[in-house]
């Protein structure tokens, strides 16, 4: 993923889960600041199962397998190198987790 810049959204960022995960019964979107409080943002924040095969940054994302996130306004609140990654819920006992990718958020 290109650098982002402070105080940027609607940008669509994804996280691969590696694996089928369309029964999930949750997804969730964590973002993650290098100092500060990370976020976490639910289907209710527009978290979204990826539906389609799509390339990113030279990466094949597969139908079913990745989650995405539009971020919002002050999202993005403080510069430097950030962490995002993706969780599914399949069941009480079966929760899938992305690994973290770095993004860095310009000033």
């Amino acid at each position: 993923m290109p650098n982002l810049n402070k105080n940027e959204y609607g940008q669509t960022i994804y996280a691969d889960l590696g694996q089928d995960v369309s029964t999930a019964t949750a997804f969730n979107f964590i973002l993650e600041p290098q100092v500060g409080i990370k976020l976490e943002k639910s289907a209710s924040d527009g978290v979204a199962l990826g539906a389609s095969n799509i390339t990113v940054d030279d990466t094949n994302l597969l139908a079913n397998q990745y989650i995405t996130y539009v971020i919002k306004e002050d999202d993005l609140s403080k510069s430097g190198l950030w962490r995002t990654k993706g969780e599914a819920t399949l069941s009480a006992t079966n929760k899938i987790v992305g690994d973290y990718k770095r993004i860095t958020v310009l000033d």
